[in-house]
C-alpha cells in the first residue's frame, strides 16, 4: 500500500501569510518515506499527524518559493538525526540549491553536506527511490527551474504537478497516472499566469487518453479558497468523470491494488 498524508493544501502568499489553509506539503509512505514541498509548518504538522520526520528517506522540493521550501533545512536536520548522521536524499530544483537572481539558496552548505545524496535533475531524469522510480517532469512557472514528478510504483503511477501554467506537453507527461496531485490555485474564469485553474484542470483531464482514477486538488490560493474549492471539485468531477478531492490538513490517501481510499485524520494530542 502507498499512503499519502497532506500536511496542508494552501498555496500562494496570502494563504501562506494567513494560514487559512496550512502549507506543510505532503508525506508519502511507499518503500521509502518522502516529504514533498515542506513549506511553512511542515515540521510541526508532521508531528501532529504522527509522521516522524526522523524516519524520512527523501525530501523533494519543486522550487524556491517559500510556500514550498520554508521548512527544508529543519526537515533535513530531522532526517539526518540532528545533522549528526550522513543520510537521506534531496531532490530539488536548481533554484532551491543554488538560488537565482532574486533568491538565496533555500538550503545551506552545512545542510547539503550532511545528506547522503543530492539530485538537481532536469525533466526526463529518472531517480530510483527504493522500489519506486521518480521521473522528473517539467513545469512552466515564474521560477523557471520548477520541477514535478511521476512516481512509478508497482501499484500504478503517482503524479505531482506543482505550480505551472497549462502548456502543450503537460498532458503527455502525466497521462495514465493512477493518482494525480495537482496545484490548482484558481477557480473558474479567474486564471492567472504560471498557475493552473479549474478550467485548466478540466482541459487537461479531457485531453488525457487514460484519465487518473483520482485527482487531488492542492495548493489552494485565496481566490479558490473563497470561491469554495469543494464546489470547484464537484464541477471538475461532473464534467470529466474523474473522482476529485480537495486536499486539506490531515487528508490521507491510501492506494492498494484494488482501490484508492481516503480519510481525514485527527491530529494527535500532546500533553
Amino acid at each position: 500500500m502507498i499512503e499519502i498524508t497532506f500536511l496542508g493544501s494552501g498555496g500562494g502568499r496570502f494563504i501562506t501569510i494567513t494560514q487559512f489553509r496550512s502549507t506543510g506539503g505532503f508525506y508519502i509512505k511507499a518503500s521509502r518515506n518522502i516529504h514533498v514541498d515542506p513549506g511553512p509548518g511542515a515540521l510541526v504538522r508532521s508531528w501532529r499527524y504522527k509522521l516522524d520526520p526522523r524516519k524520512l528517506d527523501v525530501v523533494f522540493v519543486s522550487h524556491r518559493h517559500v510556500d514550498h521550501c520554508n521548512d527544508l533545512e529543519v526537515i533535513v536536520e530531522a532526517m539526518t538525526g540532528g545533522a549528526l548522521k550522513k543520510r537521506g536524499t534531496l531532490i530539488a530544483s536548481k533554484s532551491v540549491v543554488y538560488g537565482d537572481e532574486t533568491h538565496t539558496p533555500a538550503i545551506s552548505k552545512y545542510h547539503l553536506d550532511v545528506l547522503e545524496s543530492v539530485h538537481i535533475p532536469e525533466p526526463g531524469s529518472k531517480i530510483p527511490v527504493g522500489e519506486e522510480e521518480f521521473v522528473i517532469t517539467p513545469s512552466q512557472h515564474s521560477d523557471p527551474t520548477t520541477i514535478g514528478f511521476r512516481m512509478k510504483t508497482r501499484l500504478g503511477d503517482v503524479s505531482y504537478i506543482p505550480d505551472t501554467a497549462y502548456f502543450d506537453g503537460l498532458v503527455e507527461w502525466h497521462d495514465g497516472a493512477r493518482l494525480l496531485i495537482a496545484a490548482i490555485t484558481r477557480p473558474r474564469d479567474m486564471g492567472i499566469p504560471y498557475h493552473l485553474s479549474t478550467d485548466d484542470a478540466v482541459e487537461m483531464l479531457k485531453s488525457m487518453e487514460k484519465k487518473p482514477e483520482v485527482l487531488i486538488m492542492s495548493h489552494i490560493g485565496m481566490k479558490m479558497h473563497f470561491a469554495n474549492p469543494y464546489k470547484e471539485a464537484r464541477y471538475i468531477e461532473t464534467v470529466t468523470g474523474v473522482k476529485t478531492y480537495v486536499a486539506k490538513e490531515g487528508f490521507k490517501v491510501m492506494m492498494d491494488r484494488k482501490e484508492t481510499a481516503v480519510r481525514t485524520l485527527r491530529p494527535a494530542r500532546f500533553v
